[in-house]
Order: structure tokens, then C-alpha cells, then sequence
């Protein structure tokens, strides 16, 4: 079990521990939450580009506590201006990961074809220049260092990097700097991991801001480097790219106002199943007590009918969101939940996101404003290969919640960029039709799911996590333990935990086996699990709780993850 961290000035909780450290860091030296949250951004680009690179995309809400207002930033990738369904040949179906179609060449995933215009550089300076108050140079300088004169690695990094050997080994130059020797680096004798086209790039932006990225050598770079490899991106869609900054998205939950972004993501799906939640009585029913577990698994299960039916980016194709975060609607879903048997399992003999894209069990467009569309309305996504999360929060109670994720390499890497280009087109589908398939200039539906929750107009917690489709059943029980039950957040975080995202109801081995036996009498199918240090069974979240009465910060993160949650 991990310590509350309880203070007074200022948190930062984040993934990898150098990133928590670097934040605080900021704090330390005067910076605001958004300077602190903008370094730990950058630093996860370098010591962690695997799950959250520099040519990555993502998500962040931010609160300002002089103006009392929440922003949502959007930096979500999106897919070249040329992009079409028929740049891809599908060459049948597929229950690998979480796919639903194959492509020849694995080219939605992989190479020039997979590459998406990335958000991250210009994400975290826009929120800087917003909103930082220390120079961008100095917020950047650690990350800048850790590149350019390295890095020593911790424990659970050499597992992780071991496990990518035979990635790294196929995306040179990544193999010189990832695997000193032939192997993963050493957690002893001060073997370090340096980056230096990497330290070089972030130097740059540090003096000339993430335009140096998208309008400068660098992006004709990218650009001549995707078109001779057959891809389609070129120099005028780095050029247009620019991040969303606007209000957040969020819905009434039992007195509290909860917000995500208002993109594509998981966010949304977490919203959805709140909705449902809303009209039961949890704490009637007792934390995570067999009838408990099926009623959030059965809401559970009809938010993701619809996402995987319905969800897409709404800038380009019709989606009916705000049918599906709609109050009549959520209550006419949950009249469909039977509270004693299983209700939707027992159709189900293939994964949800594939079973789903051909069918709707439910109706938003009778409470959507806009017009009913003809055709076809699918959705569905794949996961992301990798994904980080981090929160901030500083002395005058500005907060920074922040998902965000990249390819490592997975695009290919052009020659002295320092940039790992993405594969983001893979969250798209390539096949007409659907509200996520592959279009131009459309931002690919992600499973990322930063929330912050206000009471009365002020922020009480922010909370995020990586860990693909299981980010979103994680995130919405996180919410409430908290909300419905009145726990800390390293409490909240610690309970054990279920997903119900896929075919089977993932159970955490924590929970005793004459729970998982009722819910099998109920009709369930169970599969458990068992997290640890090296295992990631479920999504791994971390937040912060503010208190106004007692002036305390509380943070809380993943008890088996390396995150770590720092104060002052």
C-alpha cells in the first residue's frame, strides 16, 4: 500500500517518477500548475517515449483559479487532409488486440500510411503560453537535460524496455539508445539512456515554440520523409495544425459538476455510465458487493454498446452526442437493467467493439438536436500502444489534468528529427462508413479519460489514467469511490477493481471469490486477474483531492504501478 501524500501547497502525480520529480521540481521554483504539468509533460517524452512521445497526441483540462474557470485543451492527432478509406487494403477481419479489421501490411498501424499529424509539442506550449508564468525554457530545461546527457533508468523500466527489445531492435537509430550493449540498460553502474537529436529538438522548442515542429526544416523534413515512403501527410497539415482550446464537456452527477474534454475520447463514456449510475442508489447496495459489481457492470455494458456503436469525431461525422449524454436517455437505458440477472452478456459471442459495430441496442437520436442520419453508423476503436497521465496542482489552486500518448517510432523515425513518429491512424477504422472511420482531417477516437469534478463552482478532483479501453470502467469507479462513498483518493485509487469493457467481466483477484461466484450465478462471465509491478491487468490512475475546509491537497495513485504522487 502507498502513502497518502497530504500537503498544503502544492501535488504533482505522475506515471514515471522522474516526471513527478521534474514537476515538483517547477513548483518548487516558483512555477504554477501549468508550468509544473507542461514540464512533466515534456519530461514523459523522454524518458518514456514508448507511452507518450514528442510526435504523440492528448488531452488537458485546466483550472484557473483567478478567472474560476475550467478549459479543456484539446491536442488530440488528426489524420492527413488526403486520407481515405482506400489508402488501405483489408485483408480480412481480426481478433487480435483489439482490432477488428486486418490490413495488408499492417499499414493502419505501421509506416508512412499509419501516420497521423501530431499534437503533443503544441499542445503543451499553447497550454504554456496560456497559462505558465516561467519561462518556457526553464519549465523545459530537465526534460532538455534528460535527452541530451541522459537519463539512468529505474527498475521497472528495464522490464519495459525489455519488453520492446524486438520493437526497438526494427526502428533504428531507437536500438544505439535504448539498448546500450545489445540489452537493456543496467539500473547500476550509471549506464544512462541519451537521446541527443531528441535533446536538440527540445532545445529548439524551448527557444522558438512548437512552430519549429510544424512550419519549420523540421516538418519539411517529416513531411519529404512520409511522401517518398508512400504516405500521404504532408507539409500543409503540419502547417494548419492547431490545438482546441475551449469549455469542457460534463454532466450533473448526485450535486457535482463532472467535466472531460470535448473530443473523441473515453471521457465521454464515462459520462454515459455516470448518467446510468445516477438513477440507483449505490451506497445502498455496499462497495463492491456482488449486486454492487453486476449493477456498474451492467451500466457499464450499455455506455460501451453505445460507444462502440455510436462514437466518432462529431467535427466530421454525425454522432449523436448529446443523445448519449442526455438524462431522459440514461434513464430510459437504465429501466433495461435487470438488477438480479445478466441482461446483455449471454447475446455477446464475440468482443463487444466487433459485435457492436453492426448493431444498436439502444436509440440517442430521439434525443439528439440533430437530424437522424441514413446509411450506416458504426464506431469502434483500437487501443493505443501506450499512454501516460498526469495532474498538478499548485498553491493557488490551479490544476492541470492532462492524458496524453505517442507511437514511438511506430510511423518511423526521420533521420536527426528526434522525432518518434505516430501510428495514430490506427485508431481510425479503414472502412466507409462509420463515425470513426478513416477520413481527412479527423481526430481518431482514443480511450483517454481526464476528469476533474467540481462542487459549488470549484474543483474538488482531477483524475486520469493510462491503460487503453480499461481507462474508462477504472476512471468511472474511481469517481465513485470518491463521489458515493466519500474516500480519499489513495484509497480510492487502492481498491480492487473490474472491467467490463470486453467479452469478459475482468475481475481483480483482490475481491473475494464468493463475490465473483454470485456474479457467475448471476450470470457473469469472469476471468480473473492478477496485478502487480510488472503486470498491468487493469488501467493505472492517479489524482488529486482538494480540500477548502482544511486547505490540504491530497494525492493518490496505482498501488502496483511506479506512479508517484509528490508535495510540498
Amino acid at each position: 500500500m502507498k502513502d497518502e501524500v497530504i500537503t498544503r501547497k502544492g501535488v504533482v502525480t505522475a506515471n514515471h517518477p522522474q516526471s513527478a520529480e521534474v514537476g515538483l521540481s517547477i513548483l518548487e521554483k516558483g512555477g504554477n500548475a501549468i508550468d509544473a504539468g507542461v514540464a512533466t509533460g515534456f519530461c514523459n517524452t523522454v524518458v518514456a517515449p514508448f507511452l507518450a512521445g514528442i510526435a504523440g497526441q492528448g488531452i488537458m483540462l485546466v483550472y484557473l483559479a483567478d478567472e474560476e474557470k475550467t478549459v479543456a485543451i484539446d491536442f488530440n492527432a488528426k489524420s492527413p487532409r488526403k486520407a481515405t478509406p482506400d489508402m488501405y487494403k483489408i485483408v480480412g477481419v481480426t481478433s487480435r488486440g483489439n482490432n477488428i479489421f486486418e490490413v495488408e501490411n499492417d499499414e493502419l498501424r505501421s509506416g508512412p500510411k499509419g501516420v497521423c499529424v501530431p499534437g503533443t509539442a503544441a499542445g503543451l506550449c499553447l497550454a504554456h503560453e496560456l497559462y505558465g508564468s516561467l519561462p518556457l525554457e526553464k519549465v523545459m530545461q530537465p526534460a532538455i537535460s534528460y535527452a541530451a546527457e541522459g537519463f539512468e533508468v529505474r527498475p521497472y523500466m528495464t522490464d519495459r524496455i525489455a519488453n520492446l527489445m524486438a520493437r526497438i531492435q526494427s526502428r533504428p537509430p531507437l536500438d544505439k539508445m535504448w539498448l546500450p550493449n545489445g540489452r537493456p540498460p543496467t539500473t547500476v553502474g550509471g549506464e544512462k539512456v541519451v537521446q541527443p537529436d531528441l535533446g536538440r529538438l527540445l532545445k529548439r522548442i524551448s527557444q522558438e515554440g512548437s512552430d519549429f515542429i510544424y512550419k519549420g526544416d523540421v516538418a519539411k523534413i517529416v513531411a519529404e520523409y512520409i511522401q517518398k515512403r508512400g504516405g500521404v501527410l504532408d507539409y500543409e497539415d503540419l502547417a494548419a495544425y492547431e490545438p482546441k482550446v475551449g469549455e469542457p464537456m460534463a454532466v450533473s452527477y448526485r450535486g457535482y459538476q463532472v467535466m472531460t474534454v470535448p473530443a473523441p475520447i473515453g471521457g465521454q463514456t464515462v459520462l454515459e455510465t455516470l448518467n446510468i449510475l445516477e438513477n440507483f442508489d449505490m451506497q445502498s447496495l455496499g462497495h463492491n458487493t456482488p449486486d454492487y459489481l453486476h449493477l456498474f457492470i451492467e451500466c457499464a455494458r450499455h455506455a460501451f454498446a453505445d460507444r462502440y456503436r455510436f462514437m466518432g469525431d462529431w467535427e466530421v461525422a454525425k454522432v449523436p452526442i448529446k443523445g448519449l449524454l442526455s438524462k431522459e436517455y440514461a434513464r430510459e437505458i437504465s429501466d433495461q437493467v435487470d438488477l438480479k440477472k445478466v441482461a446483455l452478456e449471454p447475446e455477446i459471442d464475440e468482443e463487444p467493439w466487433a459485435y457492436y459495430i453492426e448493431r444498436a441496442i439502444h436509440d440517442p437520436w430521439k434525443y439528439d438536436p440533430q437530424p437522424r442520419p441514413g446509411g450506416s453508423s458504426f464506431s469502434a476503436s483500437a487501443d493505443a500502444s501506450g499512454t501516460t497521465h498526469f495532474n498538478a496542482v499548485d498553491k493557488d489552486r490551479n490544476i492541470v489534468c492532462c492524458t496524453h500518448f505517442g507511437g514511438f517510432g511506430d510511423g518511423g523515425i526521420p533521420p536527426g528529427t528526434g522525432l518518434y513518429l505516430n501510428g495514430h491512424m490506427g485508431q481510425l477504422i479503414p472502412k466507409a462508413g462509420h463515425p470513426n472511420s478513416v477520413d481527412g482531417w479527423k481526430r481518431p477516437m482514443t480511450n483517454d479519460s481526464p476528469m476533474m469534478v467540481l462542487k459549488e463552482g470549484r474543483p474538488i478532483l482531477c483524475v486520469g489514467a493510462p491503460g487503453g479501453r480499461r481507462i474508462i470502467n477504472r476512471i468511472t469507479q474511481i469517481l465513485l469511490n470518491v463521489l458515493d462513498f466519500g474516500m480519499g483518493i489513495q484509497d480510492a485509487c487502492a481498491k480492487p477493481t473490474i472491467d467490463a469493457s470486453s467479452m469478459y467481466t475482468i475481475v481483480d483477484s483482490r475481491i473475494p471469490s464468493k463475490a465473483t461466484g454470485r456474479l457467475q450465478a448471476m450470470g457473469h462471465r469472469i476471468r480473473s486477474a492478477v496485478s502487480s509491478p510488472r503486470v498491468a491487468e487493469f488501467a493505472r490512475p492517479s489524482g488529486i483531492l482538494i480540500d477548502y475546509n482544511t486547505g490540504l491537497l491530497q494525492g493518490g495513485v496505482e498501488v502496483f504501478a511506479s506512479a508517484m504522487a509528490l508535495g510540498h
